[in-house]
């Protein structure tokens, strides 16, 4: 006999950190009814007997009222007296392996407000007898059933109605947060499947009524029900140190229609209901073409489970056993499927070993000998950059580094490069062709052509490490001598100077500029112009920096002394505008294997007075068509490929 005080104690200390899992009292007083209905199966004599189990949820205003019926023995004598001790063991339960920890009443008294009972039993005379009492709703003695009367039934049939109420707030929403997650029969049927899974399909004949009112038809829970799409994968496993007999498993998959997942995690039984196991988790990864619920059942779990039954407590050793063993089993369940998984897997790695060039070297195919999953772009990448990073810590942290090893990255980060490479000219196409996709006519600012060489308003040094900002190895290769070694501005829009300058400005050299003029790719506005072509643009811009090197670029030079280069880049249609114009450069010469660049040898004035006598400075000017450019350095980059493809093989020798 318990005292309520001790009672509701022993509730709020086991419960107290699951209030949001009100599915505990569902758990604990449907289990009971399944083992009350159970309990009589085992001792009919009759096969013509079906344990019933009904849930009935009724909504009312400002309340709900929950109903479970079952067809067992009802409240006898020896039920009264395990209900009136709270920690006593049903012997009954117990001789079928339910495993009962006599803990179910306290969930009743920590969710709901109160359980009002119904039974009927049979007594010694074999006469039907109905008790009645209301739950928790009585003496201070809470579960002292002595003396409660009871009255002879003429009629009917053995078993137990529970009729929950929940009305206070606390009661009513930990409720209503249940069913708002499990809102139709459909949904609350799952969740009875998933936690009572084992007793169905142990038990053929056991069946659950599941009754929302006002909702759809009832859905009746069997074996058969679920037995539809489940298969069952029998394992065993022998503990390490442990005298006991080889411990037996049963492994369910319950169909479902849901997408599939790789990575499937089991859901555990112990004493016939779900529960975790502490501390850790069972998990199976494989690529299959249909869903499943992976359910694992074992007596090992029953002893093993905490006494709120949703714990079970084993050791890490143990949980690792279980693991190996459980996929042994389900690796010959689905050999077939592991070895197409496979295969497909192989094309896979072939296609991103050609697709992923700077980790090709890093793609171990072997790896997909130790899956089971189909390997996609992501997987095959994540692989290779985890063993890539593993080579280049031990490249920074080692002087003694496999050189095969450095080799590889070595690879890698070449292809890097060029990929990158590719993907700034393939900016740059993008900016000469003259239609989009959809065929319509575009027109490309001048700062976009301008930004892919150099940003507006940044020097060189200031894009250290932004490769973005300086591709000026676009121009030609022979200008890769461009680095921070040198000096370059990017002038700022709407300036009247020239677009980017290059110098040089080294003590043991000759100082050298360079002026790069970028045009539309679109349209030049000035070639072959009258007043100031492209040409003559360029010789105005070395007269201004000649006559005051300080403002032009805060150098501090005498401009007697420098060698003056341009670079014009334009349009093929604009240079053969400018060059069929009489008012070009002197005299053009072709610059060689490119189709339409040329160069010119000039003179520019850098007299201030226009009336004294000329003084002329000499400037080579190259006028360059994007479309040269473009297929110069796309044909280059090819080269690299092929470079780089063969591990830097030259002749028979090895770089």
């Amino acid at each position: 006999m318990e005292q309520r005080s001790d009672v509701e104690f022993r509730a709020e200390k086991l419960y107290k950190n699951s209030r949001e899992k009100f599915g505990y009292l569902f758990r604990e007083v449907v289990s009971n009814s399944i083992h009350a209905a159970l309990i009589k199966t085992s001792l009919q004599t009759s096969k013509d007997f079906k344990p019933l189990v009904r849930f009935t949820v009724k909504r009312q205003h400002g309340a709900l009222e929950i109903c479970i019926e079952d067809n067992g023995e009802g409240f006898h004598d020896r039920n009264r007296a395990y209900f009136t001790s709270l920690d006593s063991k049903n012997t009954e339960k117990e001789k079928l392996n339910f495993h009962p920890k006599g803990q179910g009443r306290l969930a009743i008294v920590y969710f709901s407000d109160m359980a009002k009972y119904s039974s009927v039993y049979a007594n010694s005379s074999g006469e039907l007898n109905r008790i009645e009492f209301d739950y928790p709703e009585r003496s201070p003695s809470l579960f002292d059933l002595s003396d409660v009367g009871s009255s002879i039934v003429n009629e009917g049939i053995t078993g137990t109605t529970i009729q929950l109420t929940l009305a206070k707030q606390q009661s009513l929403g930990r409720a209503n947060t249940f069913f708002n997650k499990y809102s139709d029969v459909n949904k609350l049927a799952g969740w009875f499947i998933e936690t009572f899974f084992p007793f169905f399909m142990e038990n053929e004949a056991l069946e659950l009524q599941i009754n929302i009112q006002g909702d759809a038809e009832p859905i009746t829970i069997n074996k058969a029900f679920i037995e539809k799409n489940v298969k069952r994968v029998p394992f065993s496993v022998k503990f390490d140190g442990s005298s006991a007999n080889t411990t037996h498993f049963q492994m369910w998959l319950v169909s479902v229609a849901t997408a599939p997942k790789s990575k499937n995690q089991v859901t555990c039984f112990a004493r016939h209901l779900q529960a975790e196991i502490e501390g850790g988790k069972l998990e199976y990864e494989i690529d299959l073409p249909v869903a499943y619920d992976w359910r694992l059942t074992s007596e090992f779990f029953d002893d093993n489970v905490d006494q709120k039954g949703d714990k079970i407590e084993i050791s890490d050793a143990d949980l690792e056993q279980i693991q190996v063993a459980l996929n042994q089993a389900l690796d010959t369940e689905f050999s077939l499927q592991i070895t197409a998984n496979r295969a497909e897997s192989q094309k896979n790695v072939e296609n991103a070993k050609a697709k992923f060039q700077s980790l090709s070297v890093f793609i171990d195919a072997r790896k997909n000998s130790e899956t089971r999953r189909i390997l996609k772009d992501a997987d095959i990448v994540s692989g290779a950059l985890e063993d890539k990073g593993k080579v280049e810590r031990t490249y920074w942290i080692s002087e003694e580094a496999d050189p095969e090893e450095v080799g590889k990255l070595l690879n890698s980060s070449l292809h890097i490069y060029i990929h990158h490479r590719g993907r700034v000219l393939k900016r740059l196409k993008e900016l000469v062709l003259l239609y989009n996709e959809e065929g319509e006519e575009k027109k490309e600012r001048e700062n976009d052509v301008h930004d892919l060489f150099l940003r507006r308003g940044n020097s060189l040094k200031e894009s250290n490490g932004k490769s973005h900002l300086h591709n000026l190895w676009i121009l030609d290769d022979k200008y890769t001598i461009f680095s921070e070694t040198l000096q370059a501005s990017s002038t700022k829009s709407g300036s009247s100077v020239s677009d980017i300058y290059i110098w040089a400005d080294d003590l043991e050299k000759t100082k050298e500029l360079l002026i790069l003029e970028l045009k539309s790719t679109t349209s030049s506005h000035n070639a072959g112009d009258k007043y100031e072509s492209m040409v003559a643009q360029v010789k105005r811009y070395a007269k201004q920096f000649y006559q005051n090197p300080t403002k032009v670029l805060n150098w501090h030079v005498n401009p007697e002394n420098v060698l003056y280069s341009g670079v014009v880049l334009a349009r093929k249609s604009d240079i053969y505008r400018e060059l069929n114009s009489n008012n070009g450069g002197s005299s053009p010469n072709k610059i060689p294997f490119l189709e339409s660049s040329y160069y010119f040898y000039e003179n520019f004035s850098v007299e201030q007075n226009a009336t004294a006598e000329p003084k002329f400075m000499k400037i080579r000017i190259e006028m360059y068509s994007y479309e040269d450019i473009h297929r110069l350095a796309e044909s280059r980059n090819a080269v690299f490929l092929k470079l780089l493809k063969n591990e830097f093989s030259v002749g028979k020798s090895q770089l």
